[in-house]
């Protein structure tokens, strides 16, 4: 922490657990700023995400991203991201070049999300598709053209942020700064 933010750190007084729901922990922090000032913050505590970027060709020989498709609970929709967390699509991975972490929402979550590119990725025929997915977990496997996914983020079924972010990297990492400003924002 630099010194010339000593005025905006807030010091925790007390934590407790309120209670815990599978794939986070929900948490009460009383907390006090420099000024005196107290208050109660409700903060989740997850384990740290992992976003995969893996960039191979289809049959035509277009340049396609490995995603998935799946139902999102949250927003009680589909949408089309980068394998993240444990998903396991069937295909590995020879390499594995980080590209980025960020805090998904530092206001109330204790994670990070770390994005990563997959390469020289091959077809792993060595497990059956319904061992590698969680019991809750329904999704496609899908290969998508770089430039279908480039046209369409900020639009259904492109609305993950964290694809959106990975997209982001993936393409400064390809063409500096100058290929991050190739992403619309779907407005």
């Amino acid at each position: 922490m630099n010194s010339r933010d000593d005025h905006l750190h807030w010091r925790e007084i007390v934590s407790q657990l309120v209670k815990r729901c599978g794939i986070f922990d929900l948490y009460e922090s009383r907390r006090r700023a420099p000024n005196g000032t107290e208050g109660i913050f409700h903060l989740l505590k997850a384990p740290d995400w992992v976003n995969v970027v893996s960039v191979l060709k289809d049959d035509a020989g277009r340049t396609c991203f490995l995603m998935v498709k799946q139902y999102r609970q949250g927003i009680a929709g589909i949408t089309v991201e980068f394998p993240a967390g444990l998903i396991e699509t069937g295909y590995r991975a020879k390499t594995l070049k980080p590209i980025g972490t960020i805090a998904p929402n530092p206001a109330f979550m204790t994670n990070r999300c770390y994005t990563f590119v997959a390469g020289d990725l091959h077809l792993d025929s060595s497990r059956e598709p319904k061992d590698r997915l969680d019991e809750q977990e329904l999704l496609d496997v899908l290969l998508v053209p770089v430039e279908d996914l480039v046209d369409g983020i900020g639009r259904d079924p492109y609305t993950n942020s964290m694809t959106a972010l990975a997209l982001y990297w993936y393409q400064r990492m390809e063409g500096g700064e100058k290929g991050a400003d190739r992403i619309r924002t779907g407005a």
